[in-house]
């Protein structure tokens, strides 16, 4: 096969940013496995269409875990970067078979949609609270006011975080992301994940003493097979929900309310029948999800994937904002419509690790939303307003969402 490869994509900048979905539609028409070469001269291979975005997902050679795919000359051998590692990434997020499936049936017991939907009148009380603090002001920001603080308030919650330590675990939690960002250093997030670490290990030893009715006892006490979380596995553990529990929905919660200002007749059917947004929350991860691509994959093996070879080692993105606006998939995919039927957006991934979280993401944007807009019916961007979107290619998430009403 012939394998032409055009011009390199801008796929940082602010203005790609802004509107990338242009972009993904000439990558899937014209360079839908997309090689890009890092400033590390790795290869990354961007996948854009929505076939092969879930064939990738579900394909065993592309793998989480970094060790299964490198060989050993190649794996991070400097102390503090394993050490990092093993903080932050022993958990299934980044977990391989048979690790993944002891880890996922491990968690499982502890993290259940029945949990997620015990939490509906506390997620409704914390949308309440939070719209009550900036009522008489007649404006806000969106984001910092109430998409950040309610999905970390209801995470903390559900795994028993003290309210007095919330504001330090979002503190501590920004550190999880990536290096640099919230403008972190290297230095500074080594010591932000080492003190959450700490801290959790405290928490755990007070649960095994006195457990309690909140996820992480249920986590401490999850069992299978006479098998049990480590220490090391619980800690990352808690960390993964933590970030996965609030950064995601914050982008849900924010897109999905730019989303609604931004088209008046579904903002329209969704204030006429808030329960249209029950279903109608899927159209908005679809639109425009929080999670632009998945985290990386590795090719633990040479692959030739529709023409392209990709070697061992190489990472791969699969991009699911463009899968989700793939017009071989979805009937006029650019245009935001609550009522879409058979909706199989991909926004939550696809197979073994498709978001344990979903559930709970869906009621915390659901009510945020519906909340939202019924209690200011006529909010509306400011004419002034002008819109950054945060950097980096996993999320995708307004940086400040001006409103008044």
């Amino acid at each position: 096969m012939d394998i032409r490869y055009p011009p390199p994509y801008d796929l940082f900048s602010p203005a790609f940013k802004r509107d990338p979905f242009p972009t993904f539609a000439h990558m899937r028409q014209h360079a839908p496995i997309y090689r890009h070469i890092a400033p590390n001269g790795i290869a990354i291979w961007y996948i854009t269409r929505y076939e092969d975005v879930a064939a990738v997902l579900k394909d065993e050679r592309f793998v989480k875990n970094i060790f299964n795919a490198l060989p050993a000359s190649r794996w991070p051998h400097a102390p503090h970067a394993h050490n990092l590692l093993q903080l932050i990434n022993r958990n299934m997020l980044f977990a391989d078979p048979p690790d993944h499936t002891r880890l996922r049936a491990l968690v499982n017991q502890a993290f259940t949609p029945r949990r997620a939907a015990q939490m509906v009148p506390r997620i409704q009380a914390i949308a309440g609270d939070l719209l009550d603090q900036v009522a008489a002001q007649r404006k806000m920001d969106l984001i910092e006011a109430y998409a950040f603080p309610l999905p970390l308030r209801v995470i903390t919650e559900l795994l028993g975080i003290p309210a007095a330590d919330q504001a330090q675990m979002r503190f501590w939690s920004q550190a999880i992301i990536a290096a640099g960002s919230h403008g972190i250093t290297y230095s500074q997030r080594k010591q932000r994940i080492k003190a959450l670490v700490d801290y959790l290990s405290a928490l755990f030893t007070a649960r095994r003493a006195q457990p309690q009715d909140d996820l992480i006892t249920a986590l401490v006490q999850a069992e299978q097979a006479g098998d049990r979380l480590t220490e090391t596995e619980l800690s990352s553990m808690v960390a993964l929900l933590l970030v996965t529990g609030h950064e995601t929905t914050v982008n849900l919660i924010g897109n999905g309310a730019y989303t609604l200002l931004t088209h008046p007749h579904q903002r329209a059917l969704a204030q006429a029948n808030p329960a249209l947004l029950e279903t109608g929350i899927d159209e908005l991860l679809r639109f425009d999800g929080p999670v632009e691509t998945s985290t990386t994959r590795w090719a633990r093996q040479d692959v030739l994937f529709h023409g392209h070879q990709i070697q061992r080692g190489d990472v791969v993105r699969v991009v699911l904002a463009s899968a989700n606006r793939d017009p071989a998939q979805f009937d006029q995919p650019d245009d935001c419509c609550l009522q879409r039927a058979d909706n199989r957006h991909l926004a939550f991934g696809l197979g073994i690790h498709y978001c344990l979280g979903a559930p709970l993401a869906r009621l915390e944007g659901q009510i945020a939303l519906q909340t939202l807009f019924q209690r200011f019916p006529d909010i509306r961007l400011p004419s002034s307003a002008s819109l950054s979107w945060r950097s980096g290619v996993l999320f995708r998430g307004l940086k400040q969402l001006p409103l008044l009403w």
